[in-house]
């Protein structure tokens, strides 16, 4: 038998040689260098997006607007925000990961069939291993896009803004993390029907699941916080009414007649409360069976979120969106006086229902966001993927070739 030292020198030896192997298959691969040729082209065209003291600016055409300019948003930040929610859930999360998944979909039904296994299978490595290294070197694809990309993004926003934001970086291991929630089912199920193209498309229909998720999550969580702040400026309304009626009874308690028309405003408002206290309550137990039907899938949005919890600073923004609703306000003050008595009480009880774009609002949202933990988010996804990668490992051990 071998040494102990030349045992580990050979497992070494073999754990490089195939990421070398893993590293020319991919470099052979022309999406490969496609998607990096289009990741530079991303970075040029936000080098085209610029910010000042009137307004946001995007290939020279001008966008006057008080709240999204300098005044609110520093640049660095402008420069960031654009970074974590237009480059990485759009680009490296949708786009790029498409073009991934299409390009690494085949790795694995490739690999056990036409005889491309059988050279592996003869050296003395071990199944489990050999299918770990190559579950991980296929990461590589989607790691290597993110680096170039952050280190181009890093650049790019220490010109124009002076400021060197190395944090994005963070963006390499969230958004290879967010791909491997996906390869691994697609690996899973590439193994069970050796097909790329079944692989993929089952694949995609998976993570459209996800998607439609966490997008009712998302919006599950805005209406319910938008219905419990309608819930409290509805109570206040009501305790401000009871005020008033208690002190025109202290006031003139001989005269009952006085609280009529308040009485009944009381009334009226006290019917809206318990319904919105209702439509309170069916909000909550909605959102909470979908996040109990997220709790032991893998959070995509989730993870690729994290960076701008991490990355952005979010007083500007909580800043340029009570400006934009100043201005919203404005607008509508406007547009009433111009229609004079033509709104209707119709409209303005409408209006006084529903105001997703409250800051109140949004801070309620983003306080619940942030309420859920990095560690919880991250555990959950990470035991997904291990549980499906324990099922893909069995298959590949398994089976025989």
């Amino acid at each position: 038998p071998d040494a102990p030292g030349v045992v580990g020198g050979s497992w070494l030896t073999q754990t490089w040689a195939m990421l070398v192997d893993a590293y020319r298959e991919l470099n052979s691969r022309r999406l490969f260098w496609i998607t990096l040729l289009l990741s530079l082209v991303v970075v040029v065209a936000f080098a085209f997006v610029g910010i000042d003291q009137d307004g946001i600016t995007v290939f020279g055409v001008k966008f006057e607007n008080a709240a999204w300019s300098t005044r609110f948003i520093p640049p660095a930040t402008f420069y960031k925000l654009l970074f974590t929610t237009v480059a990485i859930p759009w680009w490296l999360g949708v786009i790029a990961s498409i073009l991934a998944l299409v390009s690494l979909c085949g790795v694995f039904p490739e690999f056990i069939s036409g005889g491309s296994i059988d050279l592996y299978l003869a050296k003395p490595i071990g199944r489990l291993r050999l299918f770990l290294t190559k579950y991980f070197t296929s990461l590589l694809f989607v790691a290597l896009q993110v680096l170039v990309f952050s280190t181009a993004s890093v650049l790019l926003i220490g010109l124009k803004s002076g400021s060197w934001e190395f944090g994005i970086f963070l963006a390499v291991p969230l958004v290879t993390l967010f791909f491997s929630y996906l390869f691994c089912v697609c690996v899973l199920l590439g193994l069970i029907t050796r097909s790329a193209l079944a692989s993929l498309l089952l694949t995609v229909l998976f993570w459209l699941f996800l998607f439609s998720l966490n997008s009712t999550d998302a919006a599950l969580a805005l209406f319910k916080s938008t219905k419990e702040k309608q819930v409290e400026d509805q109570r206040a309304l009501v305790e401000r009414n009871q005020k008033v009626i208690d002190a025109n009874r202290q006031l003139a308690p001989d005269r009952p007649e006085i609280n009529s028309p308040w009485e009944l405003q009381q009334q009226a408002a006290r019917q809206t409360l318990a319904r919105f206290e209702e439509e309170a309550a069916q909000l909550r137990w909605w959102h909470g069976l979908f996040r109990a039907i997220k709790a032991p899938l893998p959070k995509t949005s989730e993870t690729v979120d994290l960076m701008s919890r991490w990355l952005v600073e979010p007083e500007p923004m909580l800043r340029a969106r009570e400006e934009s609703a100043r201005q919203e306000a404005r607008r509508r003050q406007e547009r009433q006086r111009r229609r004079g008595a033509a709104t209707t009480a119709a409209t303005q009880r409408d209006r006084a229902e529903w105001n997703p774009d409250d800051p109140a609002v949004m801070q309620r949202v983003q306080a619940e966001l942030g309420a859920r933990r990095a560690v919880t988010i991250l555990g959950t996804s990470l035991a997904f993927e291990a549980c499906v990668l324990g099922v893909a490992a069995w298959i590949f051990c398994r089976r025989d070739y």
